[in-house]
C-alpha cells in the first residue's frame, strides 16, 4: 500500500492516514510506504498517528516504510529521535523495492538447513 502526504498534515490526515492503515492490517504481513515527499508540516498528532500505526503493523509482522523524506519532515523526526524508528528511502520504489528484499531474505533463512543436533 502506497499512502501519499500532503504538505500538511495534522489531525485531520492523520485520521485518514490511520483508517487507510486499518484497512491494510486485514492482510498478512502488511507493508505500508508512506510517501512525505510532499511535507513541509506535520505535527505531533501526525507523528503520534505514524508511530501508532506503525506499532500495529509491526504486530502483524508487517512494516511501514517511509520514502522521498523532505527536509522538513526530516528535521521533525530527527528532532523526535522517529528517525530511528523507521527505516527511511530516497524514493517511493527503493521503499517498496525493500519489501521484496525483505520476503526474500526470510524466505532464504526459512530454507536454510539447520545444524543438526546430537
Amino acid at each position: 500500500m502506497l499512502l501519499k502526504l500532503p504538505e500538511c498534515v495534522g489531525a485531520k490526515e492523520a485520521r485518514a492516514f490511520c483508517e487507510a492503515v486499518s484497512a491494510e492490517l486485514a492482510h498478512d504481513r502488511p507493508r505500508v510506504v508512506v510517501d512525505l515527499s510532499q511535507v513541509k508540516q506535520i505535527d505531533s498528532v501526525a507523528l503520534d498517528a505514524l508511530l501508532k500505526c506503525m506499532v500495529e503493523v509491526s504486530r502483524r509482522d508487517g512494516a511501514i516504510r517511509l520514502a522521498g523524506v523532505s527536509p522538513e519532515a526530516a528535521t521533525v523526526l530527527e528532532m523526535t529521535g522517529l528517525d530511528r524508528a523507521f527505516e527511511m528511502f530516497p524514493n517511493v520504489a527503493e521503499a517498496a523495492a525493500s519489501f521484496s528484499v525483505a520476503r526474500v531474505e526470510a524466505v532464504a533463512e526459512e530454507a536454510s538447513p539447520q545444524p543438526a543436533t546430537a
